[in-house]
């Protein structure tokens, strides 16, 4: 019990001072998809889009059988690539928050993504999300 109460303490003391320093330099916004919803981040300085596993770009030539061929049907392959297909149902039932986040990535603008899972778009991100996410929802559209 002794260690549970040092362990709150210390995660009081330390998390509301890096979170102040942290967000001079990163944004966030949760981006739903049911089971699969995720973080999403962007740094400010390189106007960078973060992503783990809301968009998969896996490059073909670097994955075997039968991974090679389940990447080509769900069309999560370089240069395409596409929003995980576990995220896909949720994020047509949580339309609400689904636009919402997506209103956000627009807002903030980037000009290239990371992910997790697959060469990065490192040019033409407003071409990008604008293929994978569809035209800005009404409230960003310029």
């Amino acid at each position: 019990m002794q260690f549970r109460g040092r362990r709150r303490a210390c995660a009081k003391e330390r998390v509301p001072g890096m979170l102040i320093e942290w967000r001079r330099e990163i944004d966030q916004a949760l981006f739903p998809g049911g089971y699969f919803k995720e973080f999403i981040f962007f740094h400010k300085a390189s106007k960078t889009l973060i992503l783990t596993d809301t968009i998969i770009n896996l490059e073909l030539d670097k994955i075997t059988e039968p991974w090679r061929t389940a990447t080509k049907l769900t069309g999560m392959y370089h240069p395409f690539g596409q929003i995980f297909f576990g995220m896909r149902l949720p994020l047509l039932l949580q339309r609400r928050k689904a636009q919402a986040a997506i209103r956000k990535i627009y807002s903030w603008q980037p000009r290239c993504i990371l992910l997790s899972h697959g060469r990065y778009f490192d040019t033409d991100a407003d071409i990008v999300i604008r293929r994978i996410f569809g035209e800005p929802p009404s409230s960003i559209a310029q």
